[in-house]
């Protein structure tokens, strides 16, 4: 028998890995502290929260891993800060951030110092896309019972301290309550940031308790819903419309649906009112829209929608009409949607799509030269 290899540990080498994760703790609590040099170095900055993540990965304990994706976190104002071009890199990067911390956050027992740690960061947040995942996630973490509990410690220090970020508190408090389907809270929270009641607030509520299936209190609330405006009243059909066909009143549910997609012609209504008609009725409704509310560009969620509902004659012309714009349109979504043809039967349709599908859109240019 061969005998096993004997690795020896460089007591250096983990000594110069410790000093890399002390350093990268230095580096993301000056930045927080607003005390680093590379405030002042966006390009540098970028690199070192990114280089940050690939390390935090490579670190074996994850009680380390976490206070560092937390530090890494709190680190998400930069986002604001970025010129407009470049807000969506910093917003995906800590969006990245958020997944991982859940992912490793997951695996971890001690569930309430995952608990402090996103504590921690609701008390601190100023509106970052990367914490948002974390609230939005937390069921995935931690069990319904003690994310309650967090929510409540929370509504507490609102009730304590004057905060400064306290709007921002509190949409935190929402998210957490609406991922754990805790309407109460979310009632409560919801009412904090807006005491005078506005028809959004009164529709989200609703709306959280029609979530959580509890139909008498969201019709409760929508009831004291008054004279939507323009800015509400999509919401507003759209949840009646939703109830309606909850409780089985198809009737109701038609009437509502018909009059959402007729003010609001967005395929989301449009998709909604189809699954009340009958096979006529859809053919019908999709014609006129392609014929008289195409917005001139191609619709991904369109094409879906028809891929979906097996209309493949009038999705064929459709690509035909615009096959010259699909090399500058998202691969994913047209993979997706090539994928969902050729899983109903229809490959040459398929083969279309995919022969004007460009995997990276952002370096095509939508054909002009349509005859």
């Amino acid at each position: 028998m061969a005998k096993k290899k004997k690795f020896w540990k460089s007591p250096s080498a983990e000594a110069a890995f410790r000093g890399k994760e002390d350093r990268l703790r230095k580096t993301l609590c000056e930045i927080v502290n607003g005390q680093s040099r590379l405030l002042h170095r966006p390009d540098e900055l970028y690199e070192a929260i990114a280089n940050g993540l690939d390390d935090i990965e490579k670190i074996k304990d994850v009680k380390l891993q976490l206070e560092l994706l937390a530090w890494t976190l709190r680190c998400d104002f930069l986002a604001f800060k970025a010129d407009d071009e470049e807000m969506d890199t910093w917003n995906d990067l800590f969006y990245d951030a958020g997944t991982f911390f859940i992912e490793v956050a997951k695996t971890y027992d001690d569930k309430d110092y995952i608990a402090d740690l996103i504590h921690d960061l609701a008390v601190r947040h100023v509106g970052g896309e990367g914490r948002e995942v974390v609230f939005l996630s937390i069921e995935d973490v931690m069990p319904v019972q003690r994310a309650k509990a967090l929510i409540e410690e929370l509504l507490g220090v609102i009730d304590a301290t004057e905060l400064e970020n306290r709007e921002d508190v509190l949409d935190a408090i929402c998210d957490m309550a609406d991922a754990i389907k805790d309407t109460e809270n979310f009632a409560k929270a919801s009412l904090y940031k807006d005491p005078d009641k506005s028809n959004a607030t009164l529709i989200d509520i609703a709306n959280s308790y029609f979530v959580a299936g509890n139909i008498s209190m969201a019709k409760q609330w929508l009831g004291d819903v008054k004279d939507p405006g323009a800015e509400d009243e999509e919401a507003f059909l759209d949840l009646q419309a939703a109830i309606a066909d909850r409780e089985g009143r198809k009737t109701d549910c038609l009437k509502y649906a018909t009059r959402l997609y007729e003010c609001y012609p967005k395929v989301m209504n449009l998709s909604r009112l189809c699954m009340l008609k009958d096979d006529a009725g859809v053919d019908k409704l999709l014609f006129d829209h392609i014929k008289y509310r195409d917005s001139g560009k191609c619709d991904t969620s369109l094409m879906m929608l028809l891929a979906n509902l097996k209309k493949f004659e009038l999705l064929e012309s459709y690509v035909n009409h615009y096959e010259r714009d699909l090399p500058g349109l998202e691969a994913s979504e047209l993979n997706a949607i090539s994928d969902e043809v050729e899983r109903a039967g229809a490959t040459e349709l398929a083969k279309h799509i995919r022969e004007w599908t460009v995997e990276e859109p952002e370096d095509a240019e939508p054909l002009d030269d349509r005859e």
